[in-house]
């Protein structure tokens, strides 16, 4: 080879070398933010679910599960209902009886009996009663939307008002007696100094119970046998063992 083409050929591969190692920093240059990218912070989707979507996904739930999603629906309006009147009313007769002087004024306050005793209402008996009752009128009652509306009003509502306010009036009066007594009673501090006895007695019965149900039984029979179980528990625990004497008092 000639001495030119050789230094032609020597400025070549110097050419190439020289253009590699700069394609190699770039990459790394690249490489570079794209790991400083990663740990960037995830932005919130800024597309959130739609009111249509959420109202298909209830649709859903009502083709699928009609009276369980009737009755969970009518609890949390019916909780929601009562908490916002109590609010406005204990509001209103603050603002009515506002003093002269500037004393601070007691909050607004939700009445949570009442709110839990509209929740339970509303939830296992108004709802229930309105799904079979509106299921048999759209099948079995008048074609007429207006004489349904009447058969409605005047043959259903009225002991429907009347079941309601009977039902409220017993629940308040569950709650509040139930609240009253597992405030006299001291519940838990007896809970738990009955608690410690048991759970070291539990242990000296269960765990063989349930190793030889789970050896020698199938799983469909662990409930019924571990049930049968506790009917000997149930009597030491009620005979005033384990602490549960301590419970009873």
């Amino acid at each position: 080879m000639l001495p030119k083409q050789r230094r032609h050929h020597s400025n070549i591969i110097k050419f190439v070398i020289m253009t590699g190692s700069n394609d190699r920093n770039d990459k790394d240059d690249g490489e570079d933010t794209t790991v400083t990218n990663i740990y960037r912070p995830i932005r919130p989707n800024p597309n959130p679910i739609s009111p249509s979507e959420l109202l298909n996904r209830y649709n859903k739930l009502l083709d699928r599960y009609p009276l369980r999603t009737k009755m969970i629906t009518s609890a949390v309006v019916s909780a929601f209902g009562s908490a916002l009147g109590s609010f406005l009313s204990s509001s209103n007769t603050n603002n009515n009886n506002k003093p002269s002087n500037n004393k601070r004024q007691s909050p607004s306050r939700i009445n949570w009996v009442d709110v839990f005793s509209y929740a339970i209402h509303g939830g296992l008996i108004n709802a229930t009663i309105c799904h079979y009752w509106f299921e048999w009128l759209a099948t079995n009652g008048p074609s007429s939307n207006t004489s349904s509306v009447l058969v409605d009003q005047l043959v259903v509502q009225p002991p429907l008002l009347v079941l309601m306010f009977v039902c409220l009036d017993v629940l308040r009066a569950n709650i509040r007696a139930s609240i009253g007594q597992f405030r006299e009673a001291n519940v838990v501090g007896k809970a738990l100094s009955a608690a410690g006895p048991a759970v070291v007695d539990s242990w000296r019965f269960w765990p063989f119970a349930v190793y030889f149900t789970f050896k020698y039984l199938k799983k469909k029979h662990y409930t019924v046998a571990l049930n049968l179980c506790s009917v000997a528990w149930t009597a030491y625990l009620a005979k005033g063992g384990g602490g549960g004497d301590a419970a009873s008092d």
